[in-house]
């Protein structure tokens, strides 16, 4: 019952959320992702140039108000504490959304989701992390493995000056290999969903009409996260 409520409570805040950004982000073409220059080191790649002003929402009903900033490395939040200095909150099972200037995030998939549209029923949201020290299987004489017979080794790439998002790039010294994982989903009931268009027909059983015609006169590729977007948004306003 709780949960159920709890999720209500989302939807509610995610329909007050669009409803702030639609002036901001109408006729304006959307890219979903942020453009991440992998050749910095992860600790300079946040989701936001600065920290801004937010809202943390936790499962008890409070909530805590300050200057808030997502570390993309493995989706970390971050606030400035009373010092104006950064820290992060480690615990995220507590935590049921967050909104920082006109963005929102619920928690899913052990990352924080942005939302960027909403019917309120489902939800259009976004996923971008980086996965630190990759993990790879190793063989004889420390070469990578594909089986899957071998076990999963933690290897420390730092020493080996090598970028696995690149295949070769070099890093600064004191910086840590890292992947980069985008991707996008459609949302309800707290779970995600790919971009296909059986689910988009799911979602949307009474146009599927629409979602057949808009897909024509698009060439439309569900798996295209911009253009998935922009079905979305045009399958909310009908």
């Amino acid at each position: 019952m709780l949960q159920g409520q709890l999720w209500n409570d989302m939807k509610k805040f995610c329909i007050l959320f669009v409803i702030m950004t639609v002036a901001f982000s109408s006729g304006h073409a959307q890219t979903v992702f942020l453009d991440i220059d992998d050749t910095r080191p992860y600790t300079e790649i946040y989701m936001f140039p600065a920290y801004m002003t937010g809202t943390i929402q936790f499962e008890d009903g409070t909530a805590f108000t300050g200057q808030l900033n997502i570390l993309l490395a493995s989706s970390t939040l971050c606030f400035l504490d009373e010092d104006g200095n950064p820290d992060i909150l480690q615990d995220m099972s507590r935590v049921t959304a967050v909104s920082i200037g006109r963005n929102y995030f619920i928690p899913l998939l052990e990352h924080y989701i942005q939302i960027l549209d909403t019917d309120g029923n489902v939800m259009f949201g976004v996923e971008q992390y980086l996965e630190l020290e990759a993990e790879k299987r190793y063989g004889a004489f420390g070469r990578e493995e594909k089986s899957p017979n071998v076990p999963i080794e933690k290897r420390n790439l730092r020493s080996e000056g090598f970028n696995v998002s690149t295949g070769g790039r070099f890093l600064a010294g004191e910086a840590t290999p890292y992947t980069v994982h985008q991707n996008a989903y459609l949302i309800r009931n707290k779970k995600a969903y790919a971009l296909t268009e059986r689910n988009f027909r799911r979602f949307f059983p009474g146009k599927r009409s629409l979602i057949e015609q808009y897909a024509k006169d698009h060439s439309l590729d569900y798996s295209n996260p911009d253009e998935a977007l922009m079905l979305f948004k045009f399958l909310t306003v009908q």
